[in-house]
Parts: structure tokens; C-alpha cells; sequence
């Protein structure tokens, strides 16, 4: 008997794939890390990562944000 798929592939590109669960949920798997969202979760997720590449983007080209200081709580590495 073969074991029951309950996660269907909706997109994969590259190290970025995105599953729908049986239970409904969205499973994002990029590279060795995967995040479980609700579909609201994840659309909220979304396009916060997308307005982080458009700043990002505008830094490179030499037009970026102003820098704010880092939380006390955050650190790199």
C-alpha cells in the first residue's frame, strides 16, 4: 500500500517551495527552512518580504531607506 500524500506542491522554483497541507495550512519551504502559515499569515508574510526587497533594491541603487538603529534584541549572526 502506498503512504497517502496529504501535501499537494502548489508552486516550487528553485530552493522556494510552497504546500498545501491536508489540515489547509501553507507550508513555505525555502532552502533548509520551512514556515507554517495560514493562508492570511502568509499573504501578510508576503508582502512584508516584498516591500523589504523594493527597500533592498533602492539601496543598491543608491536611493534607500534611512537606516534606524537596530533593537537591542536583534542580533546579526
Amino acid at each position: 500500500m502506498e503512504p497517502i500524500n496529504h501535501h499537494r506542491v502548489i508552486h516550487h522554483e528553485g530552493e522556494a517551495v510552497m504546500n498545501v497541507c491536508g489540515c489547509g495550512r501553507l507550508h513555505f519551504t525555502y532552502g533548509p527552512i520551512t514556515l507554517h502559515f495560514e493562508r492570511e499569515e502568509f499573504v501578510a508574510f508576503a508582502g512584508q518580504v516584498g516591500r523589504l526587497a523594493v527597500q533592498v533594491q533602492q539601496m543598491v541603487d543608491g536611493r534607500g531607506p534611512v537606516l534606524l538603529p537596530r533593537p537591542s534584541n536583534m542580533s546579526c549572526h
